[in-house]
């Protein structure tokens, strides 16, 4: 036995290596309880070819199942025929105690010897004892027969080999075991199964009970099983202080005129959310992202619900949005799934491994708000909340819709409310006016930007998406045809006033013209005048000045002829 502390064996089982801080113990037992159906014996299974996979070797006694059954059970799962071609595995069926009588002292001396024989043989790392209640529940004396199975315990603690016991839990009194009472003591960790019906559809659940001297998750997590068996899907999610840091890049959403009203795009990392009721063009918006991404070269992962990616693609190329070429060359995937076909914790799983798979720079969900159709007893809202976790983590920029049932904007909801989480909100609505029905964007919030706050007409048409200035009327906006009257209506009064302005203005140019030619004759006439009053002047100074020479003239002479006479 090891005295320094728990040793660990990896499970090789991603999410429960993960609750489990690194795996189960590696030189003692863990006990396994659940219902009928919890998957008790397929996570055994699982684990045993997990180690193998590894190199380990591993020992199965079945005391509920025979060897044919387990074959069956085991080939179903993609591990299967290599756990089941291994000669690692040793495949022991206990299953003829059945029906068996048992007398005096119960002795598991016999079966102790043949599992240190089959562990020598396959070098067995773990040991698994399926339906170790079947076994017990024979024994007249219950603390004899845990006395013994703490023997095999012991065994398993002493040669360094992981123990798994299976059991099952009573309908009436779900945290005990039956016939097991007081083995969940004797063992230093307990994991609960558990499965039931969520909306007519089985539901799997995980919990660990009890890990001894270790930190483990205790929640009671979803359990998922498929082809590949056993997942954990929730069993991890980065926390925000992993995330790097907030790029301050950004990245056009598709449409230009749409990035100008964001003061450029959406920041590249960052999470968009466009909610709006049935028809507002949502999908339009994301093919319109998909396809701009794709043209910078940037890899895209188009996850729709209940719509085909045939469709998709064509009904946006009816409005100028080529799909079908990035999905040829590979930039573009998309992947379709029908929302009420599978659990939540199933399409979550689906999701995560597309991201794992294809390493996506951006990413659309259309539309998340799908996923409450789906059945599961963790609420979809943790689902979607651990979705953008993940891609802001991972830095990979996302658009996701929202199918809304409001028609007042003012008290817009997004049914996945996704509105907090998200970085950019978009709002697409229907405004009934005059008999038409026209799509309006808003854009209700965009961190770390100065965007626009006005609604805008969205207009759809072959040559692909375009956004208009509304009509402001009063307390109201106009849009299509009311917008467009009242935008002819006034630029015909705008004319006209130009018209009457240009009338005005040639009528004034004519009467100063008119003004300038009287004034221009008025002049003349000044000048006439003037010239007529100097001549006049002139005039009356000649022949004053001839008045007054004949006047000094007859003076002179009337004066030269008085001195005459006298003189004589």
């Amino acid at each position: 036995m090891h005295s320094e502390g728990l040793v660990k064996r990896a499970t090789g089982i991603p999410g429960l290596d993960a609750v489990a801080g690194g795996g189960l113990p590696r030189d003692g037992a863990t006990l396994i309880l659940g219902a009928a159906g919890s998957g008790k014996t397929v996570l055994g299974l699982q684990l045993l070819a997990a180690g193998i996979a590894r190199g380990e070797g591993g020992i199965l006694l079945s005391f509920e199942e025979s060897a044919a059954q387990l074959r069956r059970d085991a080939g179903s799962f993609s591990w299967g025929p290599e756990l089941l071609a291994s000669q690692r595995l040793a495949l022991i069926d206990g299953t003829g105690l059945r029906g068996s009588e048992v007398a005096g002292r119960f002795d598991l001396e016999g079966l102790l010897a043949g599992l240190d024989a089959a562990g020598q043989r396959s070098g067995a790392g773990w040991v698994m004892l399926d339906g170790v209640d079947q076994l017990l529940r024979r024994q007249p004396d219950p603390d004899a027969a845990l006395e013994e199975l703490a023997r095999v315990v012991q065994w398993c603690e002493r040669d360094g080999r992981s123990l798994l016991l299976t059991g099952k839990l009573a309908a009436d009194r779900p945290a005990v075991p039956v016939h097991l009472e007081g083995l969940e003591f004797l063992v230093p960790a307990v994991v609960v199964l558990s499965a039931e019906l969520a909306e007519r559809r089985l539901n799997r659940r995980f919990r660990i009970a009890k890990y001894r001297g270790t930190a483990h998750v205790t929640d009671e997590l979803a359990m998922v099983m498929d082809d590949e068996g056993i997942h954990l899907p929730y069993s991890r999610s980065p926390e925000l202080a992993e995330m790097g840091e907030a790029s301050t890049a950004r990245v056009g959403i598709g449409v230009s005129k749409l990035d100008r009203i964001l003061g450029g795009g959406v920041y590249r990392g960052s999470t968009t959310l466009i909610s709006g009721q049935p028809g507002t063009a949502k999908t339009t918006l994301c093919a319109a992202f998909a396809a701009a991404a794709a043209a910078r070269g940037e890899r895209v992962l188009f996850f729709s619900f209940d719509e085909m990616a045939g469709q998709i693609a064509r009904n946006s190329a009816s409005v100028g949005i080529d799909l079908r070429g990035p999905m040829d060359t590979g930039q573009l995937r998309m992947r379709a799934r029908t929302a009420w076909l599978d659990l939540l914790e199933g399409h979550y799983m689906a999701l995560m491994a597309e991201i794992e798979d294809f390493q996506p720079d951006c990413l659309v969900v259309d539309p998340v708000s799908a996923l409450l159709k789906a059945a599961g007893s963790d609420s979809p809202f943790l689902a979607i909340e651990r979705i953008v976790t993940h891609t802001r983590t991972a830095a990979i920029t996302t658009v996701m819709t929202s199918l809304s049932e409001s028609d007042d904007p003012v008290t817009e909801d997004s049914m996945s409310h996704t509105s907090t989480l998200a970085d950019t909100w978009l709002v697409l609505r229907y405004a009934v006016q005059g008999g038409e029905r026209n799509r309006a964007l808003s854009v209700v919030k965009s961190r770390g930007t100065a965007h626009s706050n006005q609604v805008r007409e969205m207009l759809l048409s072959e040559q692909g998406i375009d956004f208009v200035d509304v009509y402001p009327f009063g307390d109201s906006v106009l849009m299509g045809t009311a917008r467009l009257q009242k935008r002819s209506e006034a630029e015909a009064r705008a004319r006209r006033e130009a018209e009457m302005r240009a009338r005005r203005r040639r009528e004034r140019e004519q009467e100063m013209a008119l003004a300038r030619s009287r004034m221009e004759q008025a002049r003349l006439e000044y000048e006439r005048l003037r010239a007529e009053l100097r001549s006049d002047e002139a005039e009356e100074r000649v022949t004053d000045d001839d008045t007054e020479r004949h006047r000094r003239d007859v003076v002179q002479r009337r004066g030269g002829g008085m001195g005459a006479g006298e003189g004589e």
